[in-house]
């Protein structure tokens, strides 16, 4: 086939035309690129200087472009393509950037003798061949700071990660971009380092698709080509790699281009139409804007799809009508499945008819994720393989083995850190392929239905009668009357609920509930309070039987309470051990929450009395937590609480939500109070001998012919004699009297962590004792707690004291040396005495080795 001739315009121009044998690249390329416009002589009538501030980088890069063909070696033909550079750069005004020399290689090929009727391609054909190329197909060039190239990386990492998120996982995990490997293929849609004939072979399928965003699902295709390879590379191996990636035979290309067709049916429409948008045709204009733009795209971090076409997969077009643009075609391979992440009332209320309910506020309720405002604590985060299990429950056991479903996130649009979290669950914690959001949340994709009259299921009273099924939403409520679903809601509720939380959730909701159990139909206790007011006051707290006896429980100060920092609340739940597990209800007994001396006190006010409801030290909290359409409530978690996943109290702030914040700061810092005084208790405490005087009792006693366990289970002579003088202190089992002092002295608590009182208490009344040689502190300590007693020979002062204290013995008995059964263990009032008398402790005639 051979240019032979020229078809003239009505304004005298010529294109070239096709001889009756068959097409030509050249006017195959001409008809895609520019139409049936004529050559506009641009080159041959520019005649300027090549004098660009960069001309020095034009011409070297024109030195070494196809260097390795004899064609692109001669002077005439790097002449040509500086000149072409330089009047590309004139006419378009812009600078001249690397990579336009590969570009223009390609049309300049067209003239090579090599290439078929190269004589018929004239300059100006060439020169308005690449310009229009570059306009439509490599927009690259065109920003001063490739903010379209910059863009187009961020929507080929969201590509790979749609199509193949364990890649781009990986990717992430090394810290290798899209920048490091893809640059040349964007700029040059892959020209270079690609041979020049099976370069313009690609280029004529490209120009014969006519879609210019074709390239990044090439790009995808050429990456995953290598999948094998990358995943068992190394990180300084990975951009030596992917660089070398590539098509260099006609088979690479073959399945590489039939690889990235597939992607692209698989592909939402959506993806597409955002990067002709942004990428290829900029609507945006200036540095400043692009960059603007460049953020708010990384920003996004998920994959979307437009509200319209989320609408387009749940509704077939109807009969007789036109498909719409972003309704997929019969021959789509894949499924859009719908997954609504709303509360459940809002589900039941309002919802498109190919949603399946995923309800994460019931299935992770002690997460982020269930809507709560954490103040205070650590949240439990749902584990991936949690999540996993749960979709596999909802959507069936196979749905993660069917490659043809695609899974879109819907929620409300306020709800956007919970749809966030959860596509980063699934995809870079499971790396499940196929994982959208719907873009403007289910408002925007209930506006888009609407606004195409399709049906939508709602659920509504009938002929008078409630609905005991669905719960209503915000938007039923506002449309049905306040006082209709207050009353759906209540009812539902009783059909439904089974627990304190979600009775709680359905508070949440904005359904005031009274569950089965917690008032019996023909009871006069108040029913809850509809709405969101304030809960109905009872005489003990909400999940308390109504016979519970509230005179068992443990008294306060009251004005004690109310000098300490303390919110007045409506105690809707407490959890005792003594109480069996009721169901609660939105209402409760007023109560006075304080923070006392390192506890959280909550008590009731009973006839100017403080019953104590619940009490536990600051470091047993776990986490306080709230709700967003529940401000006012607090839900308080504690350590050894036996169901940890629910709270030990849930309390409404009377005075406000701002109550709820202030309770959770002051919470905070007596917490770390009373942790830096417990770190300052055991930095002071007595440190253990050194290993060294171990080491060294050890010798000795070895030189004796015994060991550490014979002199510690056989004491010596005077051992057993001062054992005899001094009453007995057992660190391991204290005696009677010393258990009496210490109930008396300290509530019964947790035994996993004493409190404060608890430790001071045990101090004052047990003293310390070590069982190999006690330290300087410990014997301080001993002898103000115990007058010191010598075996051998008592103080002058220590008898006085003694025979005051205690009855005079017959003479019979001291001269035999037998001391009375008050004598070896006196009372706790001879004990005082015998301290008061005696004075401090005098010294023994064998200090310790300290």
């Amino acid at each position: 086939m051979r240019w032979q001739t020229r078809e003239t315009e009505k304004d005298g121009s010529e294109l070239p035309t096709e001889e009756s044998s068959g097409s030509g690249r050249l006017y195959s390329w001409w008809r895609r690129l520019i139409g049936h416009k004529g050559s506009s002589g641009s080159f041959s009538r520019w005649h300027g200087s090549l004098d660009e501030p960069n001309q020095r980088v034009i011409r070297a890069d024109c030195e070494r472009t196809r260097a390795d063909m004899e064609y692109f070696r001669q002077p005439l033909v790097r002449d040509k393509m500086e000149a072409m550079l330089t009047c590309w750069c004139r006419t378009q005004k812009e600078r001249y950037k690397q990579g336009l020399n590969e570009v223009l290689a390609l049309f300049l090929y067209l003239q090579a003798p090599e290439h078929p009727h190269a004589a018929a391609c004239t300059d100006d054909e060439v020169f308005d061949l690449f310009t229009a190329f570059v306009k439509d197909y490599s927009p690259f060039f065109s920003s001063e700071e490739f903010v379209p190239l910059q863009c187009a990386f961020i929507f080929f990492r969201r590509l790979l990660l749609y199509h193949r998120p364990d890649l781009h996982n990986l990717f992430v995990e090394k810290g290798v971009t899209p920048d490091m490997f893809c640059m040349p293929w964007f700029l040059t849609l892959f020209a270079s380092k690609t041979p020049m004939r099976l370069a313009m072979q690609l280029w004529d399928r490209h120009l014969e698709r006519g879609e210019p965003h074709f390239f990044l699902f090439l790009a995808a295709a050429v990456v995953t080509s290598a999948e094998k390879e990358i995943l068992q590379a190394e990180r300084s191996a990975l951009p030596e790699i992917l660089t070398s990636l590539g098509m260099y035979s006609r088979e690479d290309m073959e399945g590489m281009w039939s690889s990235a067709e597939n992607l692209l049916m698989q592909t939402p429409a959506t993806f597409v139409r955002r990067v002709r948008r942004i990428v290829l045709q900029p609507e945006v204009k200036g540095p400043e804007e692009g960059h603007k733009q460049l953020e708010r795209l990384e920003k996004e971090g998920v994959f979307f799809i437009l509200a319209e076409e989320v609408v387009g997969h749940c509704y077939p077009a109807r009969p007789g009508e036109a498909l719409k643009p972003w309704q997929p075609s019969a021959s789509c391979p894949w499924r859009l499945l719908l997954l609504d992440l709303r509360p459940a009332a809002d589900f039941e209320a309002t919802r498109l008819p190919a949603a399946v309910h995923f309800d994460v506020a019931q299935l992770f309720p002690q997460s982020a994720w269930s809507g709560r405002k954490l103040l205070w604590g650590k949240e439990s985060e749902p584990q991936p393989s949690q999540v996993l299990a749960a979709l596999k429950a909802t959507l069936g056991e196979n749905w993660v083995c069917d490659s043809q479903a695609h899974l879109c996130l819907l929620g409300r649009s306020e709800e956007s850190l919970l749809l966030r979290a959860l596509y980063i669950v699934l995809t870079k914690d499971l790396s499940l392929r196929h994982v959208s959001v719907a873009n403007g949340g289910f408002e925007a994709v209930m506006k888009c239905a609407q606004k195409h009259n399709y049906d939508i299921i709602e659920s509504q009273p009938e002929n008078g009668m409630l609905d005991r099924h669905p719960l209503p939403s915000s938007a039923s409520v506002a449309a049905e009357g306040a006082a209709a679903a207050a009353a759906a809601a209540a009812e539902g509720a009783a059909q439904k609920l089974s627990s304190v939380l979600s009775s709680l959730k359905r508070v949440t909701a904005g359904a005031g509930v009274r569950l089965p159990g917690s008032q019996s139909p023909g009871s006069d206790e108040p029913r809850s309070s509809p709405g969101l007011g304030p809960p109905t006051l009872l005489a003990r707290p909400g999940n308390w039987p109504a016979d519970f006896d509230m005179s068992q429980l443990p008294r306060r100060n009251y004005q004690e309470l109310m000098a300490s920092q303390h919110w007045s609340c409506v105690a809707l739940l407490v959890r005792r051990p003594s109480c069996p597990e009721l169901q609660g209800s939105w209402q409760g007994c007023s109560c006075i929450l304080s923070l006392l001396m390192g506890k959280v006190v909550c008590a009731a006010v009973l006839q100017e009395e403080a019953v104590v409801l619940a009490e536990f030290s600051v470091l047993q909290v776990a986490k306080v937590t709230t709700k967003k359409n529940l401000p006012q409530t607090a839900y308080c978690h504690i350590q050894d609480n036996a169901k940890q996943a629910e709270p030990a109290l849930v309390l409404y702030f009377s005075h406000g939500a701002e109550q709820v914040s202030s309770f959770a700061s002051a919470l905070k810092d007596a917490r770390q109070s009373k942790a830096a005084r417990l770190r300052g208790y055991e930095q002071s405490r007595p440190l253990a001998p050194p290993a060294a005087a171990k080491e060294a009792v050890a010798v000795a006693l070895a030189a004796e012919g015994c060991n550490e366990r014979d002199a510690a289970e056989e004491p010596s002579e005077r051992q057993e004699q001062e054992a005899e003088a001094v009453p007995a202190q057992v660190a391991e089992e204290p005696t009677e009297q010393q258990e009496q002092a210490v109930a008396e002295a300290v509530p019964c608590h947790s035994a996993e962590e004493p409190t404060e009182q608890q430790e001071q208490a045990v101090a004052e009344a047990v003293p310390a004792q070590t069982a190999e040689e006690p330290t300087e502190q410990q014997e301080q300590a001993m002898a103000e707690a115990v007058p010191a007693q010598t075996a051998e020979e008592p103080t002058e002062q220590q008898e006085q004291a003694v025979a005051e204290a205690v009855p005079a013995q017959t003479a019979e008995e001291q001269e035999n040396g037998l001391a009375t059964e008050d004598v070896q263990e006196p009372s706790e009032q001879q004990e005082h005495a015998a301290v008061a008398e005696a004075g401090p402790a005098q010294a023994v005639e064998e200090p310790s080795t300290k």
